[in-house]
């Protein structure tokens, strides 16, 4: 901490020291905290909704926890409104001082403080404010509010609350809901931050003391503890205290100062038992972000290529916790601050190189925002330029220039108001090559569980969201051994309800019988990941007698979320290999087709040899030929054919150096894949050594539809 940064905080001391007259006059505390935190307004968008949107002011904790603390007492004030306190006497008042000293002491006492150091700290001056305010002599005869002596008093004992107090007094209390959960993470993360600020000016106290600290140059937090009885008293109480209080000794990252921050591993189990499952993600991700440093804190910390990860989980925060809160304000400022950091940093080299290029880091930090699952502001204003940059091998372009940051702002206001439509995943690139899961194992469950029950509650479907095909099918086994056949019920496709009754569904256990009692594993095989004209569906396979048969069907709902359609059988042909004898059945083929375009004499073709076929008009440069093969109706993307004809081709020079064989996966209701499997001598390079090319039945035998590789 230089000096520059120690008199700003000696000043935020001060000035939520002078906040606080010897009676309170609440407008007045608000009056200034607003002038003292001159940061524009963040206005929301009115859009039309009939929530009525508030301006939210980006004050600190510290500044804000007085009128937490103060707000039931004074905000009812009334000249007009006067309680029965007549009826407490001088004695009463005397008592309620003594308990107090002896209330206070005893914080003092835990905190190993002398009175200067622990009158300084923010909770206790407020606390000592709101006594001095309500429980005098003199509040006998001028007290004007509806608060009660008894009230009083108790909210300023409230106030004196150290940290660990508050865990153990709230875990007495069971499960917080949401309102609860934030006005406790607001006291507790203000309480927190006013010790930090205490300690570290401590710290600041002893700079030279703490010298002896240093191992090969740099200051050592374990050193330090090593020699703490060598060190001056508050220090050694300090490093004994710290850890009581949810508080440790760090070092930055230039080892050239020591500093406080937040370590609530002794609280974790009681803090997320009884919070609020989404109002606790802000203590989650407090060590990251901590409140006293912000963003500057996590830029500092983290690599730019993980940025995307901390973007992604401030604003899944946002948008699941109560609104008009602080720690809410505070997020908000945190996520457009980190978002225009990512995007707009204050040097381009940091993001582009010589060329005009993105950076790694950069691109990797992108790339990570498309794909955030459900409904998200920075995935929508991301995706259309991570495409362009794509397009553009990832130079400087147009749609970055256009890039603007009130565009952002707009998404999340929709977003809040429930305007904003999913992101929908690139489902090809997020689902591995392949995967396999035990049906019998705890890993094979592992967070099916939470998913069960967050689920369960009202059948949201967003919870399922960015889920996987095999985690769908692992929830709904899970639902079969917990006999919960609606939520099974829930899982299934449009399509399975179209065709089936729900009431036979819930008794019928052959309708549910889906995953085989005997399957062991589930897999996963990015070769049944088929992209047909309405749907993206996917085969599972699941052993049956120690063979893997695929044969669970998924598909990917217009929700983009993956429901069970039900086991559907095919059969896989054995591998034809592309050799002379099959060329030349294929130029058979071509001489009865080519010119005429008699669809009728290909009905009995093979769905190699009409894929055979497609490759070796390429072959001949006869394009007319290759688009007379297609389907074309309206159900189907149609490519008009002096487009297509006069269009980019893949150069093929003989179909037996591209292809070395071909395998038929024929799926249900016309639907099949050609797994092509390249000839490596001719593709040294080529990334992808297997190409899946569809097929759909017609009347006169199998067709390509439009693009049948992508």
């Amino acid at each position: 901490m230089d000096d520059k940064q120690l008199e700003e905080r000696l000043n935020l001391l001060k000035s939520s020291y002078d906040r606080l007259p010897s009676f309170a006059d609440t407008d007045e505390i608000l009056k200034k905290i607003e002038n003292e935190n001159n940061v524009a307004p963040i206005v929301k968008k009115n859009k039309g909704t009939k929530r009525q949107r508030i301006t939210v002011w980006a004050v600190s904790l510290a500044s804000v926890f007085i009128i937490g603390i103060l707000g039931t007492t004074f905000l009812n004030d009334s000249n007009d409104v006067i309680t029965s306190d007549q009826e407490n006497s001088g004695d009463d008042i005397k008592n309620l001082e003594k308990q107090y000293k002896e209330e206070r002491l005893k914080r003092q006492q835990m905190l190993q403080m002398d009175e200067v150091d622990f009158a300084n700290i923010e909770f206790v001056q407020y606390a000592d404010n709101i006594f001095t305010a309500q429980i005098s002599p003199g509040t006998l005869e001028g007290k004007n509010d509806d608060v009660s002596i008894k009230d009083g008093y108790e909210r300023a004992i409230d106030g004196l609350m150290l940290p660990s107090e508050m865990v153990e007094e709230f875990k007495t209390k069971g499960k917080l809901d949401a309102i609860q959960s934030i006005s406790f993470i607001n006291d507790f993360v203000a309480k927190s931050e006013h010790l930090i600020n205490i300690y570290e000016l401590i710290l600041r106290d002893n700079e030279q003391s703490l010298n002896i600290a240093k191992h090969d140059g740099r200051l050592s937090e374990h050193v330090l503890i090593a020699n703490r009885y060598n060190m001056p008293e508050e220090i050694q109480n300090m490093i004994e205290v710290l850890p009581k209080q949810g508080l440790k000794l760090v070092v930055n990252a230039d080892g050239t100062e020591f500093r406080i921050e937040t370590d609530w591993a002794l609280f974790t189990r009681d803090l997320f038992t009884v919070l609020d499952e989404n109002e606790s993600r802000y203590l989650s991700l407090y060590n990251s972000i901590p409140g006293i440093y912000g963003i500057a804190y996590l830029l500092e910390e983290q690599e730019l290529s993980l940025l995307g990860y901390y973007l992604a989980e401030i604003e899944f925060i946002l948008l699941n916790s109560t609104e008009d809160t602080v720690m809410h304000s505070r997020f908000e400022n945190y996520y457009f601050d980190l978002a225009e950091a990512i995007l707009f940093p204050s040097e381009t080299s940091e993001m582009f190189n010589e060329k005009n290029e993105v950076n790694m880091d950069t691109r990797m930090a992108w790339e990570s925002l498309v794909n955030i699952p459900g409904v998200s502001p920075i995935a929508t204003l991301m995706k259309p330029v991570v495409s362009s940059m794509n397009a553009s091998d990832w130079k400087y372009n147009e749609t970055y220039k256009r890039l603007d940051i009130e565009q952002l702002r707009d998404y999340y206001y929709m977003a809040l108001d429930d305007e904003l439509d999913i992101t929908k995943l690139d489902w090809f690139s997020i689902l591995p090559d392949g995967a396999e899961v035990s049906l019998e194992t705890p890993y094979a469950l592992y967070g099916v569980h939470e998913l069960y029950k967050k689920f369960n509650e009202n059948f949201d479907s967003l919870v399922l969201h960015g889920f996987s095909p095999i985690d769908i099918t692992l929830l709904y086994h899970y639902a079969d051994s917990e006999n919960n056949y609606e939520v099974m019920w829930e899982l299934m496709s449009s399509e399975f309800k179209n065709e089936n009754d729900k009431e036979e569904f819930l008794k019928n256990p052959t309708l549910r019988n889906i995953i085989g009692e005997s399957a062991e594993n589930l897999y996963f095989n990015k070769d049944y990941l088929i992209q047909d004209f309405q749907y993206l569906k996917t085969y599972l396979g699941q052993e049956k007698n120690s063979q893997v048969s695929y044969d669970l069907l998924l598909y990917l709902e217009s929700d983009d979320i993956w429901r069970i359609h039900g086991v559907e059988d095919y059969f896989v042909t054995k591998a034809t290999i592309v050799d002379d004898e099959f060329v030349q059945r294929v130029h058979t083929l071509y001489k009865s087709f080519s010119g005429t375009y008699d669809q009728t004499v290909l009905k009995e073709a093979s769905p190699e040899e009409i894929v055979g076929l497609y490759y070796y008009s390429a072959s001949l440069e006869d394009y007319e030929t290759q688009y007379e093969l297609y389907i074309k109706d309206n159900r189907r993307l149609q490519i008009p054919k002096d487009e297509y004809i006069n269009g980019e081709h893949q150069n093929i020079v003989d179909i037996r150096l591209e292809i070395k064989e071909m395998k038929f996966k024929d799926y249900s209701k016309g639907d099949g894949v050609v797994t092509i499997t390249k000839n490596t001598k001719a593709h040294k390079f080529a990334e992808d050594s297997v190409l899946g090319f569809q097929l759909i039945q017609t009347e006169n035998g199998w067709r390509p539809p439009f693009m049948p590789t992508q």
